[in-house]
């Protein structure tokens, strides 16, 4: 047993940092990122497979120059350097990561799809959310590299078709900087200058070329835009969830140049047509008008504006002759109707009546006695006669 080494902790723990370090200088990780936190700058992760886990973490000034930025569940290969730490007095080690990349096409594009079924569940790509791109820009805010095919393409098809104000808004167009580029250029143009159409464009690419056009945070920007956005990345094939965002979906960047703005030779001809059209209506126009204006001259001219007026006081004259007979017959209808009426109410005359032989009993109150229950005997009455009335008692 005395032959065997004995170490202190310490010794041991400093003895595994120097073999660690030493043999794994530099190496390659691959796995699932999980856990991932930023503090003050720095990225702290975990590399995992079906078995293990792997504390990384990539320093602030490191953070920068990565090809992408990590996420949780993304599949990656880190690349860096192992070392060890203490924490709380224990010792353990970690990968000291400088450099990411996505575990090949597949996992760039099985992300991509997990992404898109995200953002459609929540409506980000629904068709009532597009904005019509406007006919006739007085301005162009255009997302892209500053330098390159790209830009020319763009610049020299809006100068071919319908020259107006272009302002371009630089990025990268890849890397881990360029998704957060992209959505500062469109709150630029939505926040600071007013442009009609916001072009965002870059070149072909493969799936990690084209990875920050696919970033959540990018279609999220271009979702809550207020000006109409035309994507155009990449060829025709090419397809980037800012695409399904985007309210105008351009195959190539000459193409995203073609919708934003109109052919104005065009425009000429279409201008050229509407004025012959104009010029044709208005003189047919004129030749009615003209036309009437004859047949009121004419119809002014003295003699039949006199036959005009004898003709109407003629009708008049009728008129005034029939409307005199109708209420003539009227009239005399009316007088018939009042002789029968006040015949009616003269045969209802009391006194003529009375004078007929009748008369009216009347008790002392006034009251006409109609029956002879209305009286008893002995009670005063009083008769009314054609000529008088008389005193008597019921006996």
């Amino acid at each position: 047993m005395k032959n065997i080494p004995e170490f202190s902790v310490s010794e041991i723990t400093t003895l595994t940092k120097n073999i660690l370090e030493e043999n794994f200088e530099r190496i390659r990780v691959r796995g699932e990122v999980s856990k991932i936190k930023e503090s003050k700058g720095h990225l702290y992760f975990s590399l995992k497979d079906e078995n293990f886990l792997l504390n990384a973490i990539c320093w602030s000034s490191s953070v920068p120059f990565l090809q992408i930025f990590p996420e949780e569940g993304m599949e990656v290969v880190a690349e860096g350097k192992i070392t060890t730490y203490a924490k709380s007095s224990i010792s353990s080690y970690q990968i000291k990561v400088d450099q990411i990349e996505l575990q090949g096409e597949g996992a760039i594009l099985k992300l991509i799809e997990q992404r898109k079924k995200k953002l459609q569940a929540e409506g980000y790509f629904n068709e009532e959310h597009k904005k019509p791109i406007p006919f006739i820009p007085d301005k162009i805010g255009i997302i892209t590299s500053p330098t390159g095919a790209v830009i020319m393409d763009i610049i020299n098809r809006v100068k071919h078709r319908y020259p107006t104000h272009l302002l371009i808004y630089p990025i990268s167009v890849q890397g881990n900087k360029s998704a957060g580029e992209i959505i500062e250029g469109i709150n630029f143009f939505n926040k600071n200058i007013e442009v009609n159409t916001i072009i965002i464009a870059r070149g072909g690419g493969g799936a990690e070329d084209l990875l920050s056009f696919n970033d959540e945070g990018v279609v999220k920007a271009a979702f809550a835009s207020k000006i109409p956005i035309i994507s155009a990345i990449g060829h025709e094939t090419d397809f980037t969830l800012l695409d399904f965002v985007a309210d105008y979906r351009a195959s190539t960047p000459t193409a995203a140049a073609e919708k934003a703005v109109p052919e104005k030779s065009n425009l000429i001809e279409k201008i050229q047509g509407l004025k012959k059209q104009l010029i044709s209506n208005f003189s047919l126009l004129l030749q009615e008008k003209d036309k009437s204006i004859y047949q009121l001259v004419k119809f002014l001219d003295i003699k039949n504006l006199k036959n005009f007026i004898k003709d109407k006081k003629d009708k008049i004259k009728l008129i005034d002759k029939s409307l005199l007979n109708v209420l003539k017959s009227k009239f005399k209808y009316l007088d018939l109707n009042l002789n029968s009426v006040f015949s009616r109410l003269s045969s209802l005359d009391t006194n003529k009546i009375l004078k007929r032989g009748f008369s009216i009993v009347r008790d002392l109150n006034s009251n006409i006695v109609y029956k002879k229950n209305n009286i008893n005997k002995n009670d005063d009455v009083v008769i009314e006669l054609s000529d008088g009335k008389i005193k008597a008692k019921i006996t």
